[in-house]
């Protein structure tokens, strides 16, 4: 038998509506995932659930932490323009970063549906962690939780400025590889691991540093006729991803 939706109170509704910007996922250490694949697979990570609000017709009717609420509740909390009938607020987690294999970093990527591809490539990847430096887009904005397609829920992550992490891979004995223009094709390189892959800002390439302390620039080659500028750092994260570790 299915309860009566309950009316959100004003402070539910203030406190997920927080959850929209930064600061408020920052003050709450929280944030919010709002489709079934993705909640399922955070919960499955063993990832703290505060909340979980569906509507009447919504999945996951039988989670006990379910809160029934109406659709157009549901719509006042949600970041989606089509709702998928449930929201969930998630504590955080922490994944030990792994060693031995690849690392991949973001150097100031900043726009959200990018960095949410390349944290869904790190997972099917099987990258040690992913590093990010300041400057990259929150990992826990909405439209990157959806572009990682739940991945999210298992990659590592690490934070730290350029040089601490100069350093770690220094101590970690990784071979810093940069994508950049002016290199090597992947073919051309030795790919061994333990290594580093920078990719870097959409617009502005990689921060000096990376490429000062690089071993090898690595380049994706284009085709002798194509007047193309450059690839969306996603799609060249991709090939270069599948370079270095799909073989």
């Amino acid at each position: 038998m299915h309860s009566s939706p309950h009316p959100l109170s004003k402070n539910q509704r203030s406190a997920v509506r927080a959850l929209w910007r930064k600061k408020g996922r920052e003050n709450a250490q929280q944030f919010l995932v709002e489709t079934p694949k993705a909640i399922a697979e955070f919960l499955e990570e063993g990832w703290p659930l505060v909340t979980l609000y569906r509507s009447p017709q919504g999945p996951m009717e039988d989670h006990p932490k379910a809160q029934e609420i109406t659709p157009r509740e549901l719509a006042e909390l949600s970041t989606q323009e089509s709702p998928q009938g449930v929201l969930a607020v998630f504590g955080h987690k922490e994944i030990a970063p792994r060693s031995g294999g690849w690392v991949l970093v973001l150097d100031r990527v900043q726009d959200p549906g990018n960095v949410g591809t390349l944290l869904r490539l790190a997972d099917w990847f099987g990258v040690d962690y992913v590093a990010l430096p300041p400057g990259t887009a929150e990992v826990f904005n909405p439209k990157v939780i959806q572009g990682s397609m739940g991945s999210l829920a298992r990659v590592p992550l690490v934070y730290d400025e350029v040089e601490a992490l100069l350093a770690r891979f220094d101590t970690e004995g990784r071979t810093l590889y940069v994508a950049d223009l002016g290199g090597s094709t992947p073919r051309n390189l030795p790919r061994q691991a333990p290594a580093a892959l920078v990719l870097g800002n959409e617009g502005q390439g990689p921060e000096p540093r990376w490429s000062d302390a690089a071993k090898h620039i690595l380049t994706i080659a284009k085709g002798a006729s194509s007047k193309t500028e450059s690839l969306n750092v996603a799609t060249a994260g991709a090939i270069a991803l599948y370079a270095c570790l799909g073989d």
